[in-house]
């Protein structure tokens, strides 16, 4: 007898309510597609954001002295000594090469000495902040590469250079 009164009860409570107060309501067409129109837009928008290559064309629009206070490294004196040109920022961002976090934690250490530059490319801009260690980040909304750069002849502009020992 309990167990058939409870299967009752169960059934009466999960009958429908046909009352408007519980359903669920949804917006008017006109606001729908309007909202799938603003989406479209945005996702197209997305599609023409492009990440920076170092080896096409680009143009430094201005560039900076400024200290990383993320690092370990506290001292800042050496930072006066770093003096790089334009010349010099454009020819360390095209020598450069995409490197991976993990290359970039094992190989180059973290100075508090950077420069931020910003630089445009296809009419977009993006920030890259060059490092004393050797390695920059470019960054473009929601979007972050490092570069490291490697190359001997290059070491004259920073620092420190890559560790690149095996």
């Amino acid at each position: 007898m309990i167990k058939h009164l409870f299967w009752t009860l169960l059934l009466f409570s999960c009958h429908s309510n046909s009352n408007n107060d519980s359903q669920v309501k949804m917006p008017p067409p006109s606001d729908t597609a309007q909202t799938l129109t603003t989406e479209k837009e945005s996702n197209e928008l997305k599609k023409t954001v492009r990440r920076f290559d170092n080896h096409q064309r680009f143009e430094i629009v201005s560039f900076k002295n400024t200290l990383n206070k993320n690092t370990t490294d506290t001292d800042t004196s050496k930072c006066s000594g770093w003096k790089l040109t334009e010349s010099d920022i454009e020819k360390i961002i095209k020598n450069s090469e995409p490197i991976g976090g993990t290359t970039w934690d094992l190989n180059f250490l973290v100075l508090t000495c950077t420069k931020s530059v910003k630089v445009v490319q296809h009419g977009q801009q993006f920030d890259v902040e060059i490092n004393a260690a050797s390695f920059f980040l470019v960054n473009n909304g929601d979007t972050s590469v490092f570069f490291g750069d490697y190359k001997d002849s290059d070491r004259k502009y920073f620092i420190e250079g890559p560790n690149t020992s095996e």
